[in-house]
């Protein structure tokens, strides 16, 4: 965290120097039933912590790791709660869906499922399935950026098979974001033709390389830990060759809309429902899969997915590279060889003797001693710097707005933030989970993918996403304006005649009570010295905004 810190510092010195016929299971891909809570018990995580009675900083951890933000009551009641049962009780949460929002808001508008996020992000109960359906994510990767910014409905259902499937098994999942048209389109599995010599027609390799590469083993065999299997001579052993892709782009043949009337150029477009195959178009010869197994000729589409599938489902990379890229999405960037290898064994095999289920998962995730005390074990590493669009949902949560407007437009999120839900460049997300920012953190061999999108301008844009939240935002009541979304200080003057109260207060709420000396002798500074035309409140939102926008608050420890 240490190393983290300074590496925000010095980005911003260079700042100042510089200036991707239906088979059998399709009726259960259509349920929006979210599965439920795993029946794993804390105490069979290797290394898990014991349940109980959190402190407040303790607590605050929790809730930043597994919350889009902690929340003054919410702190108290995980802190009374214990890690455990602040989890079991998250995960019996009714899911909120994103397409059930978007229906109550206007529709019609440009980038409206950005906008029921944010408000879902900002005020959802279940905060847990949503911050780890984010996570999933940016895994399993669609965006708006193919060519889909006028689907809504059918990006917020993508978004729904994750919030249903964050605490399910990952085989489903990965089948259902495979039948799910917007991935078909992004990646371009939809309509992928069995191959044709006459017509010089090879099936697309798309999504099969790229389900392979991002959303189940890697490119890479890897150890139990995460750690990458070497050759004699130190050389990376490949879990896949191109002729392996071939193989598997020949299953992912013979699919297209579920309305769609003609397979080539159909008219009919159902973003919603999954995809349904068509035998004239499936590639029904044998295939050769991971580790030699074969799938046999004749099969239909669908026999053919459920093999492929599970041919990729069990192989053994599928529960580190998994495991480590969730870690490092809620928790920390560079987790213990330990912490993944335990993680992964759950992904491997639950109490209940299942594998791949999501709910045990995130439990050992956030159960493990490294999540709940890594901060003490590893105070020079532990941690990651936060991503942009946290830091401003952690700050209108922490200050809860008493209404998300529902004709305010986040379109700037995605230029001032760097990062939009779905929106991201490429398939591989924002950031790339092995990115190292040059300096300290490559030096240590060690890896920091948001300090992919952390740079001068990126600095500049957050810092002004701050200050509007908060010296431009609080207590608004302008009626010309009335879409504003304002932070509610109320509680925060009452505090203001006691600077020293206050601060503790926002060290709390803001900083979860690891506030540096240097920025709490700069805050107090600020207040004591400055003639604040504002009154008390400019008072209290500068301090807010000192804090929010400081390196301390950058970071998650």
């Amino acid at each position: 965290m240490i190393i983290i810190k300074r590496s925000i510092q010095l980005v911003g010195v260079l700042f100042l120097l510089t200036g991707c016929g239906g088979g059998s299971g399709t009726e259960a891909l259509r349920s929006k039933e979210p599965a439920s809570a795993p029946a794993l018990p804390a105490s069979e995580v290797a290394n898990a912590v014991v349940d109980g009675p959190l402190s407040a900083t303790e607590a605050y951890r929790l809730l930043e790791q597994g919350t889009f933000g902690a929340q003054l009551d919410e702190i108290w009641t995980a802190a009374e709660e214990g890690p455990e049962s602040w989890i079991n009780r998250q995960m019996l949460m009714p899911a909120t869906f994103l397409s059930d929002g978007l229906r109550k808001a206007n529709s019609d508008r440009w980038n409206e499922y950005v906008n029921v996020w944010w408000r879902h992000a900002i005020q959802a109960d279940d905060q847990l399935r949503q911050r780890v359906a984010f996570a999933l994510s940016q895994i399993l990767v669609v965006s708006a950026h193919g060519g889909l910014s006028e689907e809504q409905f059918g990006l917020a259902n993508y978004y729904d098979i994750l919030l249903k499937n964050a605490f399910g098994n990952y085989r489903d999942l990965l089948e259902e974001i495979t039948l799910n048209p917007v991935m078909g389109e992004y990646l371009s599995m939809k309509g992928n033709r069995k191959p044709d010599t006459e017509e010089n027609i090879r099936p697309d390799e798309n999504y099969a390389r790229e389900l392979l590469q991002l959303f189940s083993i890697g490119q890479v065999l890897l150890n139990s830990d995460g750690s990458v299997q070497v050759d004699a001579g130190g050389v990376p052993l490949p879990a896949y060759d191109q002729d392996t892709i071939e193989e598997f782009a020949r299953v992912f043949t013979g699919w297209h809309f579920a309305n769609a009337e003609d397979f080539r150029w159909p008219k009919k477009k159902d973003y919603m429902s999954p995809m349904v195959a068509w035998p004239d178009y499936h590639d029904s010869g044998p295939k050769t899969l991971l580790y030699g197994a074969t799938l046999p000729a004749g099969q239909s589409a669908q026999a053919d997915l459920d093999g492929a599938l599970d041919n990729i489902f069990y192989h053994p990379n599928v529960a580190p590279f998994i495991s480590r890229q969730l870690i490092q999405r809620l928790i920390t960037s560079n987790p213990s060889p330990g912490y993944v290898r335990d993680v992964a064994a759950v992904f491997n095999q639950n109490a209940a003797g299942e594998r791949g289920a999501l709910g045990s998962v995130i439990k050992a995730i956030f159960m493990h001693r490294e999540a709940r005390q890594g901060h003490l074990e590893y105070p020079d590493t532990f941690g990651k710097l936060k991503e942009p669009l946290l830091r401003v949902t952690q700050l209108w949560r922490a200050f809860e707005p008493d209404t998300i407007h529902y004709d305010f437009n986040y379109g700037w999120v995605g230029n001032e933030l760097g990062q939009s839900p779905l929106n991201s460049p490429s398939v591989f997300n924002f950031f790339r989970p092995d990115f190292s920012q040059p300096g300290d953190i490559r030096n240590q061999g060690m890896v920091s993918p948001e300090f992919e999108i952390l740079d001068e301008s990126s600095i500049i844009t957050a810092t002004n996403r701050l200050l509007a939240n908060t010296l431009w935002s609080h207590n608004y009541k302008n009626d010309a304006d009335a879409t504003r979304i304002t932070i509610d200080i109320s509680r925060e003057m009452v505090l203001e005649v006691d600077a020293e109260l206050l601060l503790d207060h926002l060290d709390l709420l803001l900083l979860g009570g690891n506030m540096s000396s240097e920025l709490r002798s700069e805050t107090l500074q600020l207040m004591n010295q400055r003639d604040y035309n504002g009154g008390a409140s400019q008072r209290v939102v500068e301090a807010i905004f000192l804090i929010a926008s400081s390196p301390d608050a950058a970071v998650q420890r």
